[in-house]
């Protein structure tokens, strides 16, 4: 069981990769990120909730599991700071506080939503996307504002 969850965890985080690792638009690369995330939690969502179950907590993520879930708050934070210095983001608000709360708010929706209610996959993706976006890019700048201010200023 062990070996299904580190794996599942594995490519969960391959599969978020667009978001945590690009540097083109974020909206983009979140949707893509996300939706790769969600097709894997959907395929593992029966080994996730079998393991949850056992390991005695129904309604949150097993505490065994904070090291996986510490991964995607690290990339989030790390794409969230990226994008904070090239001014696509307000930098009122820390990336890691950001990454946090958002993380656990995809990890929420997706556990009660998706996995135990079954529903639409698509409209979740959609969803969180936007929420997403909102939270972290709602007042930034954008990539080719930045850009011709960047030329303005030499």
């Amino acid at each position: 069981m062990d070996r299904l969850i580190q794996q599942a965890f594995a490519d969960m985080d391959d599969a978020a990769s667009p978001y945590f690792t690009g540097s083109g638009d974020p909206r983009m690369e979140l949707a893509l990120g996300l939706a790769r995330f969600v097709a894997v939690v959907n395929r593992n969502g029966p080994i996730l909730m079998l393991a949850a179950h056992l390991y005695g907590e129904d309604e949150h993520m097993p505490s065994q599991w904070e090291p996986y879930v510490n991964r995607f708050i690290a990339g989030a934070e790390a794409r969230i700071a990226r994008d904070q210095l090239r001014g696509l983001a307000p930098d009122d608000i820390p990336a890691r506080v950001a990454a946090q709360a958002l993380c656990a708010m995809v990890e929420r929706h997706l556990t009660i939503e998706v996995i135990r209610s079954g529903r639409d996959m698509h409209e979740a993706i959609r969803q969180l996307t936007e929420l997403w976006f909102r939270a972290v890019y709602a007042g930034g700048g954008t990539e080719s504002a930045v850009r011709s201010t960047d030329s303005s200023d030499r």
